[in-house]
């Protein structure tokens, strides 16, 4: 292809532009080359140019297609200094554009009330026990009775005392030396801990003022009532939580400590150097600030903290002021007052030793002039970052062959097209609910391809397992033709990363001790990219360049991550977890793939984020088959609440309480609708979905039938045996009935699906030992989370290429099953995968049958879409066997559908339980003729109880429906519901968060795997709060292998030993085997119970697990 290149570079970067271009192609003008160049020699100038990019490159790339036609295919660096087809300006001209009709309406406040926050952020480490911590010889407790944010905020509260908020501003506009001895004074009854009942700052302070209080005390973490007092919040009185609840302990729970000497005390309200009243240089900038807001009329017209895009935007913009300079290692020596001595941090030298770094008065400046400058900047971010450029493959009609599967993406897209403006105006809120192996992933994608504006389209997409993220990554990169800067795919770990990239190839606060608790990183875990980003050098680029990590998630146009990634914009409570996804938020668009996957207990945080999104701007598309009435409804209503406060401060039209909806699937036109109204959208939902209903009821294939295998208990036998003798008698059925032919050999691939793990290893020994009948070979293949690392990586590579059927030959080819078959001379192979719901979500697989332990109608219907998948050929008999009882049932344990499962006995105020253990009670045939969809997502007209004193539920899908119900809305006795969220000013706290956790699981133990000098494996158990990460040998973990014996006609599928797969990779990776083991054997095992005996069994074939015990039961993680 023959390429033109126009460089409109500056300064420096023009040099090394030119470098890199004359190596590629002939110099036609100053800044002009030309040459024809191959797509990988193009790729080439492309990286490098990234590679030396700043902000003042600006490269356009021309493929010259004709005569007459040329073709933007790329700008590396200032994308300004191009139009939209690569034009440069001749000529520019400039309007004084009034900044206030932005549309941006609360930009200057957000700006003013952070910068006099920061200005008064740190006040309070003033007091003496915070500069002796920070002397370089201090040895002693690393915190305080009172943390410097409270001292800090009862300073502000002294300086504010009775007044109104323009009396307050007008004194600190006319502060003089005096005003510290009237600010100490008033601090002399709000003492806590020397003064009986202080009174609550939130109760007195004016409206204003409340939001500067509220941004000093919640620059590190967001106010909780301790986890171990004994007076917790109820949900009852929540309205009241802000004023009469809230206490020096939701900030500093230290104070609770009964020990804490009186000499420690008064040191805590002491301030040996004064405070930062003190400061000339302080004193000038508050007054100057106090005199910009007093002239700023919006600031007064109500009160800011309950309207959460202003309270939060700006306590983003001060924490990651704060942030940004605290890690800094150099001072501005002229914010500070030579007199005023007081510090606000520490550092270490090259030697490592301890010293004194920035000034308070300094300190506190600089936060608050840096808060005003990104306050600022943050409404140009989204124009800022990259987006995606014209994408044919977005754009472009489904080719004819694809048509009938595929072809509703179209009307789905020019949908999108339409709604563009309306969704611009009102947000929007949408369901894509087409079936599984219709092509939702790219359909999502198109669909908000759509509603951008042209080249502004950006989005996140998230997931809810780290497998599906790496799929999905591949699935946009293949299909979309996405560039390597257009998509991130945020992976957690670089052993994934590296596994993932080996499984493609055709072979295979110590912070806090220095005073700097703003230093840390913003993103608490490792994060790791599938490819490197180029060089960002856009508005907030200042301030982003001490934690790279934060550019990880916000810079490409389409991430890709776990929802983990984006969860902390809400449940972030403390360390600026929530800046990177709230920036993540403020800039795209969000696609949630499959929320109803998420278990009763993450409901609440699910909504949570999606109130989140609509608060901070964003579209919402919601990706789901099987999304129940009650999460739709719930996700809309908090959608809608975010939504209004995002449109009360953004846009020229006020407060919206309308949203545009849309529905899409692969049946019906796709439906729009403006909807203000709850009630309204119900009604609306309600209409698509029995549309869907009768389209999948009228279908001509049946693809998944069911139907109930009796089990029953008999005491002669345990649960295990009785269940597995029925597994493996159901296994040679459904093969007989479902084999296809391989090398003249019947063979057929089937899903034996378990709720835990200890009683599926159990089941899995047991069908080992059995023989198998004559003519038969049965090959298993154990499958769940409780593998280490590389071990999982490789069977979960194994069942894709076993399991991707599309192309009958490419299967034979390619799936690894004929090269078995062939070897031997039985004429019948059973490839069987015994696993847990690892197996059911997600994975892109098609099995020829499934057998099913029960625990949710949810599950049963996620499994049920694994078979049949790719072929979609009918079965003439039934392909899916559901267990009428599951191991706890047939233990007699009750509930014995939980974990997982919708029964529990603790989540709510009444327990929720069936009125058997036995599906053959509770569900009905024409539930079981066809597995799809529909009983999740269509409600029971009407429940069916039975009449004890605490009803229980006659049908399987009942309780489901009732009690999705109960979580999200809550009733009259059910208080501890999603719905307080949005319905009560709570966002000032994160007491919801501590009452309704995400992904809460029980104590883990990290471990992994050593060789010793003589090559045996030693398992290592990470020692707690450690840094770096320390590890020591441990007997949790049986050093030898349990001896397994397998009966005749029975192989192990895939036995990955732990030595040579390790061999393998350190090849592969050309790294040491050490490093190997180090980086891909890690495994989190729940902790033991330190007063037993039990121990964690081992083998290369089942994976780690315990031996079933009476009435203990392992939950897969």
């Amino acid at each position: 292809m023959m390429v033109t290149f126009v460089s409109q570079c500056q300064k420096n970067s023009l040099k090394k532009t030119r470098r890199v271009l004359d190596a590629f192609a002939d110099r036609i003008g100053d800044n002009t080359w030309q040459t024809v160049i191959t797509e990988d020699g193009l790729i080439t100038v492309k990286k490098m140019l990234k590679q030396t990019a700043s902000k003042n490159t600006a490269v356009s790339c021309h493929w010259i297609r004709s005569r007459s036609r040329s073709e933007l295919l790329w700008v590396v660096g200032n994308k300004n200094q191009f139009d939209e087809v690569g034009r440069v300006p001749v000529n520019s001209t400039m309007n004084d554009l009034d900044e206030k009709q932005d549309f941006h309406l609360n930009k200057y406040v957000i700006a003013l009330l952070s910068q006099i926050a920061g200005l008064f952020h740190d006040v309070g480490k003033a007091m003496a026990l915070f500069q002796q911590k920070l002397l370089p010889e201090f040895i002693g407790k690393s915190h305080e009775p009172y943390r410097h944010e409270w001292v800090s905020l009862r300073i502000f509260q002294a300086l504010v005392g009775a007044n109104c908020d323009k009396d307050w501003l007008n004194e600190l506009a006319n502060i003089d030396n005096n005003t510290e001895l009237k600010v100490l004074e008033n601090l002399k009854s709000l003492r806590d801990g020397m003064v009986s009942s202080p009174v609550n700052p939130f109760k007195v302070l004016p409206p204003v003022a409340r939001l500067v209080g509220w941004l000093i005390v919640s620059h590190h973490r967001l106010p909780q009532y301790p986890k171990d007092g004994d007076n917790s919040p109820m949900f009852e009185n929540i309205e009241y939580w802000l004023t009469d609840k809230f206490e020096a302990c939701w900030n500093s729970p230290q104070c609770l400590n009964s020990d804490w000497q009186e000499k420690v005390i008064e040191d805590n309200w002491h301030f040996p150097y004064g405070t930062p009243f003190k400061s000339a240089l302080w004193q000038t900038q508050v007054s100057l600030v106090a005199k910009k807001i007093l002239s700023e009329e919006r600031v007064f017209i109500q009160d800011w903290l309950p309207q959460n895009f202003t309270a939060h935007i700006s306590r983003l913009s001060l924490m990651l002021s704060d942030h940004y300079y605290s890690s800094k290692k150099d001072t501005s020596p002229q914010w500070q007052d030579r007199n005023y001595q007081a510090y606000a941090n520490t550092d270490r030298d090259e030697d490592g030793k301890k010293y004194r770094k920035q000034k308070l008065d300094e300190h506190n400046i600089a936060v608050g002039h840096h808060a005003y400058c990104i306050a600022k900047a943050l409404p140009r971010l989204r124009d800022d970052l990259p987006s995606l450029k014209s994408n044919k493959a977005l754009s472009s009609k489904v080719p004819e062959e694809y048509r009938d599967n595929f072809g509703w993406q179209d009307k789905a897209y020019e949908l999108a097209k339409s709604i563009k403006d309306d969704s611009n105006k009102y947000g929007f809120f949408g369901i894509s609910m087409a079936s599984t192996g219709k092509g939702k992933t790219r359909a999502n994608a198109r669909i908000m391809y759509g509603l951008s504006d042209d080249e502004k389209c950006r989005f996140s997409v998230a997931l809810g397992l780290r497998t599906l993220t790496l799929q999905t990554g591949d699935a946009l990169e293949k299909d979309l033709k996405l560039g390597k800067d257009e998509l991130a795919v945020l992976i957690g770990s670089q052993a994934v990363k590296d596994l993932h990239q080996q499984s493609r190839e055709p072979e295979i606060s110590a912070q806090q001790d220095l005073g700097s608790e703003s230093a840390e990183s913003l993103l608490k875990d490792e994060v790791a990219l599938k490819e490197d980003l180029p060089v960002y050098s856009g508005v907030l680029a200042t301030w982003l360049e001490h934690d790279p990590k934060i550019l990880k998630l916000i810079q490409a146009p389409v991430l890709v991550s776990t929802i983990d990634y984006l969860m902390p914009a809400t449940e972030g409570i403390r360390g600026g977890r929530q800046i990177a996804p709230m920036l993540r938020l403020l800039t795209s668009d969000l696609v949630l793939d499959e929320p109803d996957d998420f278990g009763l207990e993450d409901l609440p945080a699910l909504c949570r984020l999606v109130n989140w999104a609509g608060t901070l701007g964003s579209r919402v598309l919601l990706s789901t088959a099987t999304i129940s009435p009650a999460l739709a409804k719930a996700l809309f209503s908090s959608y809608q609440a975010g939504r209004k406060h995002y449109t009360q401060v953004n846009g020229e039209y006020g407060e919206l309480s309308e949203i545009c909806c849309a529905w899409f699937d692969e049946f019906n036109k796709p439906v729009t609708k403006v909807i203000g109204d709850v009630d309204l959208y119900q009604a609306e939902h309600k209409l698509f979905v029995e549309r869907r209903i009768k389209n999948l009821t009228d279908k001509t294939k049946s693809l998944r039938k069911s139907k109930i295998i009796p089990i029953q208990k008999n005491n002669e036998f345990q649960p295990s045996i009785l269940m597995a003798n029925v597994i493996r008698q159901s296994i040679v059925e459904l093969h007989n009935y479902h084999s296809v032919l391989v090398a003249d050999k019947n063979v057929s691939i089937g899903l034996v699906r378990f709720a835990n793990i200890d009683p599926l290893v159990a089941i899995a020994k047991f069908l080992l030992r059995q023989d198998a009948p004559n003519n038969y070979v049965i090959h298993y293949c154990v499958y769940h989370s409780q593998f280490p690392l590389i071990q999982r990586s490789k069977i979960e590579s194994q069942l894709d290429n076993a399991l991707t059927r599309h192309d009958e030959k490419k299967w034979l080819d390619q799936g690894g099953i004929r090269e078995l078959v062939e070897k031997m001379e039985e004429k019948n192979h059973i490839f069987v995968v015994l696993a847990t719901a690892v197996a059911e979500v997600g994975r892109d697989h098609d099995y020829d049958w499934a057998i099913v332990e029960p625990s949710s109608m949810r599950s049963i219907i996620q499994l049920a879409g694994r078979v049949q998948r790719h072929r979609q050929q009918e079965p003439k008999e039934n392909n899916i066997y559901i267990l009428s009882k599951n191991y706890k049932g047939l233990k007699g344990k009750s509930p014995c559908f939980e974990k997982p499962g919708f029964e529990t006995n603790h989540l709510f105020s009444m327990p929720l339980n069936y009125a058997s253990a036995d599906l053959e009670k509770l569900l009905d045939q024409g539930e079981l003729d066809e597995v799809n969809a529909i009983a999740r997502i269509q409600a029971p007209s009407k429940l069916s109880l039975t009449n004890d004193s605490h009803p229980k539920f006659k049908t399987f899908n009942g309780l489901e429906h009732f009690s999705q119900t109960l979580r999200l809305e809550g009733s009259g006795n059910e208080k501890n519901s999603a719905a307080q969220w949005w319905l009560n000013e709570v966002t000032w706290c994160g007491e919801i968060q501590r009452l309704q956790p995400f992904r809460q699981s029980t104590p883990n133990d990290d471990y992994k795997i050593i060789f010793s000098r003589s090559g045996k494996e030693i398992w290592q158990k990470k020692v707690k709060r450690t840094s770096p990460p320390e590890y020591e040998n441990t007997t949790d973990i049986a050093m030898k292998p349990e001896n397994i014996k397998i009966g005749h006609g029975n192989s192990v599928w895939g036995v990955f030993g732990l030595k040579d797969e390790v061999h393998l990779l350190s090849k592969k990776l050309n790294e040491e085997e050490n490093h190997v083991l180090e980086k891909f054997t890690h495994l989190s095992l729940r902790v033991l119970d330190a007063n037993s005996s039990e121990q964690w069994q081992n083998h290369p074939a089942l994976g780690i697990y315990k031996n079933l015990k009476k009435d203990e039961y392992s939950n897969d993680q």
